[in-house]
C-alpha cells in the first residue's frame, strides 16, 4: 500500500486496520473465483495492509482478472463472497474457545473437574466455534472494500518453495491507523 509507511502497517496488521481487513475480504473473494477457475488446485492465503498473498500453482495471468472481479462482487453483488469457511479466523476461534472451556472446567471443584468434563467442554466449543467463526470473521476480521481500493498487481515469487503471488492493492482511505 503505498500510501501509508511501514510503522502504520505493521500497526494496521496488529491492530487489524481497515486496510488489513478489506484486503482480507478481497483475498478470500479471489480465492473462492479461482478455486471455481482451478478446482484441482488448494488454494490458501494471507493479507496485510499492502495487499495479500494468493498461495497456489497457478499462471500469474489469472490472479488479476479473478481479484479485480472479486473486488467488483464484493463492493454489488456478492459481499457474501468476504466470508470463507477455510479461513484461519476459524481455527483461531476455534483453539481460543476449546482452550478457554478446558481451563475453565478444570479449575472446577470436584467432582466437576475430571478428564470427561475437560473432553465435553472441549468438544462443545469446538461445535459453537464452526458458526461463531464466521461471524467473527463477518465482523471482525474482514470488511467489505471500499469505493477507494484499487488493484495495483500481481507478483509471482516463490514463499518456502510453494509457488506464490502478492496482489499490490492501494486504499488512500484505509491507510490510516484506525481506518
Amino acid at each position: 500500500m503505498s500510501s501509508i509507511n511501514p510503522v502504520v502497517q505493521v500497526a494496521q496488521q496488529m491492530l487489524l486496520g481497515g486496510a488489513v481487513k478489506q484486503n482480507h475480504a478481497l483475498e478470500h473473494a479471489t480465492i473462492v473465483l479461482l478455486s471455481r477457475k482451478f478446482p484441482e488446485v488448494r488454494f490458501s492465503g494471507i493479507s496485510f495492509a499492502a495487499g495479500f498473498f494468493v498461495f497456489g500453482d497457478v499462471p500469474t495471468e489469472a490472479i488479476l482478472p479473478a481479484a479485480q472481479q472479486a473486488l467488483q462482487l464484493l463492493r454489488t453483488s456478492e459481499p457474501e463472497l468476504a466470508v470463507h469457511e477455510r479461513c484461519g479466523t476459524n481455527l483461531a476461534v476455534a483453539g481460543l474457545l476449546t482452550g478457554l472451556s478446558s481451563m475453565a472446567v478444570a479449575k472446577l471443584r470436584r467432582p466437576y473437574s475430571t478428564a470427561n468434563n475437560v473432553i465435553l467442554a472441549s468438544t462443545a466449543a469446538l461445535v459453537l466455534a464452526r458458526p461463531l467463526g464466521l461471524v467473527v470473521q463477518r465482523y471482525v476480521t474482514t470488511q467489505t472494500p471500499n469505493t477507494s481500493m484499487r488493484i495495483l498487481d500481481v507478483k509471482p515469487m516463490t514463499v518456502f518453495g510453494s509457488p506464490a503471488h502478492f496482489v499490490s492493492t492501494d486504499n488512500p482511505d484505509a491507510a490510516g491507523l484506525f481506518s
